[in-house]
């Protein structure tokens, strides 16, 4: 069976982290500058959203001065996807703040900050469906995927999963890293295991809480 050799693919990875900070990087330079020009707002279900964009701008800050690797960059660009859908639900929270219909749909989604992205590989495409998946030897989960590795899943070929140079050298999937030294591994980037940003944050140095809190 024909493989890879090491140091072309260790050359091919480190290109893929070089070009994956520069677009974590603009991307997190956006979302900051958007949510240092934020107004308060007084609605308070609107401001309860630009607070949360802050909270997602923070961790994202903070996963990106040290990231080195694939899955922390993927980390970033989903903790601005957070920040991003935060902003626009501010938005329309404030545009509709005394409208009926706007009271109804806050209380119709119980969770209006969603931001679903394939288990296997956040850095891929929109997510399609859900497959049924084993992650560290635990029965098999059911778990947001995209085209790419719904069609893998269903063809019984390799799909292109995220992975994570551990100790040794070697690469495994980011999700078969023992859970107690991932994040990204604990929370499948916020697929299953809670909210990726409040389990980010809960790292921050000294418990530090994005807006004081």
């Amino acid at each position: 069976m024909f493989t890879i050799p090491t140091a072309l693919y260790e050359r091919a990875r480190a290109e893929s982290v070089t070009a994956l900070r520069a677009e974590a990087g603009a991307r997190l330079a956006d979302l900051a500058a958007r949510t240092q020009a934020l107004v308060p707002a007084t609605h308070p279900p609107a401001l309860a959203a630009q607070l949360r964009a802050l909270d997602a701008c923070e961790a994202a800050a903070w996963v990106w001065r040290d990231a080195d690797d694939l899955p922390d960059l993927a980390g970033v660009l989903v903790l601005v996807r957070h920040g991003v859908r935060a902003l626009e639900v501010a938005a329309h929270r404030a545009e509709r703040a005394l409208s009926e219909d706007a009271r109804e749909e806050e209380d119709a989604d119980d969770d209006p900050f969603r931001v679903s992205v394939c288990l296997l590989n956040p850095l891929h495409g929109t997510v399609i469906g859900r497959l049924q998946w084993a992650i560290r030897g635990r029965t098999r989960l059911s778990v947001p995927a995209c085209h790419a590795c719904m069609l893998a899943a269903s063809e019984r070929t390799m799909a292109d999963v995220l992975t994570q140079r551990v100790a040794d050298g070697a690469y495994l999937a980011y999700y078969e890293v023992p859970a107690d030294r991932s994040v990204w591994s604990a929370t499948g980037f916020g697929a299953f295991g809670g909210d990726l940003v409040e389990h980010v944050r809960s790292a921050l140095p000294g418990g530090r809480r994005a807006g004081g809190g």
